[in-house]
């Protein structure tokens, strides 16, 4: 398909590696920023048949960010298997964000002033308990690297501000198979502001989203400031992990009884495997309903790294004791293994790094841990008898692990870098390293490329 302009939309089949939103919500996200056309077939391929095609929450990511880049879309149904998404196909988009050429007057923001600064503001219903946290992963990118200009796509990039976005989304704050609230406010945003240096984001809980027992939607509000114009989202690393300082307890249960033993038997257990570290309770709220079950750990390192490990009971309980157990196992031994690792991220924050890392100017390596396990115990620090030689161990046994190939990334890694190179020519190597393409905030995507063409035909 070649569309008027000569360019031929990108074509990504669905069925590739992960074979499911992850390709759909990425691809979107950076085909926003790019302004690059997209082809999307097979949407949702790897999954089972009846759940293949675009779902609500799909559906919800893609007409925002339509709307915010004024895109025009095809195969925009529930169900569908197709999605052509041209942005910039309705027309342009005006400095008070309105569409000139799209719906007249359209706007996908608001701008009002709180406490006489001024802010834009914006809402997003899933009109389900839909992850909201997989919507926010669509949004966020294009807010971050596009909202501090508009788009004109006669004459380039019209520079705006730095505004702060109020997005507020309605939908499932614990739901299976995607980040939580607690995960994103805890491990994701952190993790962007510490290490990605990236402008405040502020997050907070409206009220809970659930699937599980009877059905309640929720809402989350974050406070996004983009990064400005002229701006390029500098290259970052994330290494040398440093030892783990604390781990941190969130537990959402019910009734109290439950909290309470759950509570018991994750402590025993962080005691067991990591003797040296302290943890505490840092939430423990009522669910209201016995069918939710939720436990996160958040371990945190003296390099100010998080690495965190949860889970959403999914399973019927029929016995409360056992359903406990089970879940305190699978949290903390996911915990142990991401530790024992020794990388700066745990596997889920991985896949949501690629994207940043493919926007940024320059070389870009996260360490996501390597193959080899530690031999004195998972915290960085030599278990012995206090003599002086465990310390030469444990250091010893550091490098062992070093010398170690990396853990092969997940898939939902492997997906997100795939699609990240098929936009963007972006290459990773074993190691997670990459050479971001230096997105430049209000300058339209490839133009300095573009720029020195020109300079060579008219040489």
């Amino acid at each position: 398909m070649a569309l008027a302009s000569g360019r031929t939309p990108i074509h990504l089949p669905g069925t590739t590696l992960e074979g499911g939103g992850q390709l759909l919500r990425n691809a979107l996200a950076l085909s926003s920023l790019t302004h690059l056309p997209l082809e999307i077939t097979e949407i949702r391929g790897g999954r089972p048949k009846g759940k293949r095609g675009l779902k609500g929450q799909h559906l919800v990511a893609l007409e925002w960010l339509g709307e915010a880049c004024g895109a025009r879309v095809e195969g925009g149904e529930k169900g569908s298997s197709r999605l052509i998404f041209i942005p910039g196909g309705r027309g342009v988009e005006g400095r008070d964000g309105s569409k000139v050429g799209g719906k007249k007057g359209q706007k996908w923001w608001t701008e009002k002033a709180v406490e006489g600064r001024k802010i834009r503001a914006c809402k997003i219903d899933i009109g389900s308990p839909g992850s909201i946290g997989l919507v926010l992963q669509a949004v966020l990118p294009f807010i971050i690297f596009s909202l501090g200009s508009t788009t004109n796509f006669s004459e380039g990039f019209q520079v705006v501000d730095d505004t702060p976005l109020v997005l507020t989304i309605t939908g499932g704050t614990n739901v299976s198979f995607s980040p939580s609230y607690d995960y994103i406010a805890q491990v994701l945003v952190p993790t962007l502001l510490n290490h990605l240096h990236l402008p405040p984001i502020v997050v907070s809980l409206g009220s809970r989203g659930w699937t599980h027992g009877r059905t309640d939607i929720g809402s989350v509000t974050l406070t996004i400031t983009p990064l400005a114009p002229g701006k390029f989202l500098p290259a970052f690393s994330l290494m040398n992990r440093g030892k783990l300082q604390h781990i941190a307890i969130t537990i959402l249960a019910s009734p109290a009884s439950t909290r309470t033993l759950l509570h018991f038997k994750v402590s025993a257990a962080l005691t067991t495997i990591f003797p040296l570290t302290p943890h505490s309770i840092v939430l423990s709220e009522d669910s209201n309903h016995p069918k939710r079950l939720y436990l996160l750990l958040v371990a945190t390192t003296t390099a100010n790294h998080k690495l965190g490990s949860d889970y959403l009971y999914d399973h019927k309980i029929t016995d409360v004791d056992a359903a406990i157990s089970r879940l305190a196992k699978k949290v903390v031994g996911g915990l142990e293994w991401e530790v024992r690792g020794g990388g700066c991220v745990d596997e889920y924050m991985q896949d949501q790094l690629v994207i940043f890392q493919a926007l940024t100017h320059g070389r870009c390596v996260i360490d996501g841990g390597r193959k080899g396990r530690r031999k004195h115990g998972v915290e960085g620090e030599g278990m012995g008898d206090g003599d002086g030689e465990d310390e030469h161990d444990a250091g010893k046994a550091e490098a062992e692990v070093e010398r170690e190939p990396p853990r092969a990334p997940s898939m939902h890694t492997q997906t997100a870098r795939w699609v990240a190179h098929e936009i963007l020519d972006v290459n990773f190597d074993a190691e997670g390293t990459c050479k971001g393409v230096g997105f430049q905030i209000s300058e339209r995507f490839g133009e300095e490329e573009l720029r020195a063409d020109l300079q060579k035909v008219e040489l």
